[in-house]
């Protein structure tokens, strides 16, 4: 395994037990047995290697989702089983790289799914791109939102949060900017 990844990982396991603003530099190489050089050949700072976390972090089943209470599961599940990681990154000053991680998966999702609607092919991919982008910022952010601030977490209560959301959603939208495209055009 490569020094980087093995950091990484060092550093992943001891979030699940402490917080990330208890970490030293010091603490991390001594658990990983490198010295504090070969940390700082690699990275500026413990939060530069949580970006590598977030970087190589993949959401288990995610690639088999075909709609968004799929996809709701499959991230509450991962938050499950990372629950202190993923509590340790949203109470330190890097909560930001969780909610970019969420937003990238969800985002490549919602982008698969509108790609699959019926007219879909009628949009250039970049409008496509835009309602993908439209929709992975809300729902990232509601999702972060329901995790960092919820004492009780449970996957109803999180698929709760997009309740007034209907089934057809992508589809009603790939339809208005096929018609709106069709005026401009």
């Amino acid at each position: 395994m490569k020094t980087e990844h093995k950091l990484a990982e060092t550093l992943k396991q001891m979030m699940s037990v402490m917080p990330l603003d208890d970490i030293s530099v010091t603490t991390l190489v001594k658990k990983c047995h490198v010295n504090r050089q070969t940390f700082y050949y690699h990275f500026h700072d413990i939060y530069d290697l949580l970006t590598l976390v977030f970087l190589d972090e993949h959401i288990p089943g995610i690639d088999d989702v075909k709609n968004m209470d799929e996809l709701m599961k499959c991230i509450f599940t991962y938050y499950q089983k990372n629950k202190n990681f993923v509590d340790a990154t949203n109470n330190s000053a890097a909560k930001d790289l969780f909610e970019e991680f969420i937003y990238n998966a969800t985002y490549k999702t919602i982008l698969k799914i509108i790609n699959e609607q019926k007219d879909s092919k009628k949009l250039h991919h970049n409008d496509r791109k835009l309602i993908a982008r439209f929709y992975a910022q809300a729902y990232s952010h509601s999702i972060v939102y329901y995790l960092s601030t919820h004492k009780n977490k449970t996957l109803e209560g999180l698929l709760s949060c997009f309740a007034f959301e209907s089934e057809d959603s992508f589809a009603n939208a790939v339809d208005r900017m096929c018609r709106i495209r069709g005026k401009e055009q």
